[in-house]
């Protein structure tokens, strides 16, 4: 014997740190595109191999367990929904402005987008399963935080009192819209709006549109 480490397959693995991150990278990614799919339950190591095009060998070496694949796929890719909808509404300076842009962003998409339905999916699963529930409470926690932090800087008096509100509320219309998509933004987005104006401190002045604290998953 050579000592040369062997794939899951059992030929030789010649690929060095990038290919294996790379493989890591694509079984993740096809599990993300999966749930939404076929449903949580319904993505099975089989399935995941054959989107991405490897053995099934090769994705319990990377990751581990299907289970653990599906958390890290669905925790991942909830983070992005939000940093990118969320990221491109606090790019706006004025607190009313950036609330009233954050919800028409996620309003704007249709009610069955893969994103969507993922995020549906992970909150079901996550009822019978404590280590996804207690990594997208994590998760949402850093959201709040991040929310609270910028209005902070911005003037909003009780900004944890706003950021609050507006995650839960933002909660609340995705599941409501999910269900019936004609439920319009609208009163939701004055409500909101209304909030944020009821807090602002008089003449203060908005700073740049920066994130204003720590970006959920930032080091």
């Amino acid at each position: 014997m050579n000592g040369e480490p062997t794939n899951p397959s059992g030929g030789r693995r010649a690929h060095g740190p990038s290919h294996r991150t790379d493989t890591r990278e694509k079984i993740i990614e096809a599990a993300a595109s999966l749930i939404p799919e076929l449903g949580w339950g319904d993505v099975s190591s089989r399935r995941v191999a054959e989107r991405a095009g490897v053995n099934t060998g090769v994705i319990h070496y990377h990751v581990g367990s299907i289970g653990e694949l599906r958390r890290i796929a669905a925790v991942r890719r909830i983070r992005t929904f939000f940093l990118d909808r969320v990221g491109e509404a606090l790019a706006q300076p004025d607190p009313v402005v950036a609330v009233d842009t954050m919800l028409r962003v996620l309003s704007a998409h249709d009610p069955r987008d893969p994103e969507l339905l993922l995020l549906y999916e992970s909150l079901v699963a996550a009822s019978r399963d404590d280590q996804l529930r207690a990594e997208i409470a994590t998760l949402l926690a850093e959201f709040r935080q991040w929310l609270c932090d910028w209005f902070a800087a911005r003037g909003v008096a009780r900004p944890l009192v706003v950021a609050m509100t507006l995650t839960a509320a933002i909660d609340g219309y995705l599941l409501q819209r999910s269900l019936d998509p004609s439920v319009e933004p609208g009163p939701l987005v004055d409500g909101l709006v209304g909030l944020v104006r009821q807090h602002l401190v008089p003449d203060t002045e908005p700073t740049s549109g920066d994130a204003g604290g720590a970006v959920p998953g930032g080091s």
